[in-house]
């Protein structure tokens, strides 16, 4: 015969109240930890913005970060400075929010985006002279299975490729994950756009890139995110400007 304290409203009652303090732990949790969170999402950003400027294995990613790179802000459709803060873009987040952004329409959405900013950061990476010497231009485009998102470096001819980073991807791991593969991304070194992604052996045409083995389809959105984003529905505008000498 079972004793009071065993009645299923009882039983009841101590999981409800278990189940809201667990509630209760999780949820002051997530709002305390939230500004740590965001602070290691903005390092992780520009830590990796360092590595596509050439500066890796940094102590005080903040501090190097602020003497090496100048963040501005281009609107897309111009390629002219303008004066919006480049810390308040998100490269997840941004892009959905409709007074910030446009929807692409399919012929154009060569990366498989759906939408991009009207506006864009870009960094320009400097020398221990403070003269620039390479523009890094954020990108994301669809692999096989999601976004990739990356930066590029571009010596400031607006057309050398110094060098590529993904940082933030879902292809599949030893085949598309490696956009990654520090050996595959020197390739890219001193190519010059437009990009080829190509089957086989690039050579030493400066306009192609050996595409990555057992990856076609990871390989063909890397190739689809460049013409996208160095095209002139996105950066193209900028990047004229760039060759015309702006940054010098």
């Amino acid at each position: 015969m079972s004793s009071n304290n065993e009645s299923i409203g009882k039983t009841l009652g101590v999981v409800v109240g278990l189940c809201l303090v667990c509630a209760v732990v999780v949820s002051f949790a997530a709002v305390q930890l939230r500004p740590l969170q965001q602070a290691n999402k903005i390092e992780d950003v520009q830590r990796n913005i360092l590595a596509a400027a050439g500066v890796e294995n940094v102590e005080n990613v903040s501090e190097t970060y602020n003497q090496v790179i100048d963040a501005r802000v281009v609107d897309m459709k111009t390629g002219e400075f303008v004066d919006t803060d480049p810390n308040s873009f998100d490269f997840t987040m941004t892009k959905f929010d409709a007074a910030r952004s446009i929807a692409l329409p399919k012929a154009k959405d060569v990366a498989g985006v759906q939408r991009m900013t009207t506006e864009s950061p870009v960094y320009l990476a400097k020398n221990s002279n403070g003269k620039f010497e390479s523009v890094i231009l954020p990108i994301q485009g669809y692999g096989l299975w999601g976004i990739m998102y990356g930066f590029v470096a571009l010596d400031l001819d607006g057309e050398t490729i110094q060098a590529i980073k993904f940082y933030q991807h879902t292809e599949t791991a030893g085949l598309g994950g490696e956009i990654q593969n520090p050996t595959w991304t020197a390739t890219w070194q001193g190519k010059k756009l437009p990009i080829d992604v190509v089957k086989g052996t690039a050579g030493s045409d400066v306009h192609k890139v050996d595409g990555l083995s057992g990856a076609t389809l990871t390989s063909n959105g890397v190739e689809n995110t460049f013409t996208f984003w160095t095209g002139d529905d996105a950066f193209g505008p900028f990047l004229a400007k760039v060759r015309e000498g702006a940054l010098n």
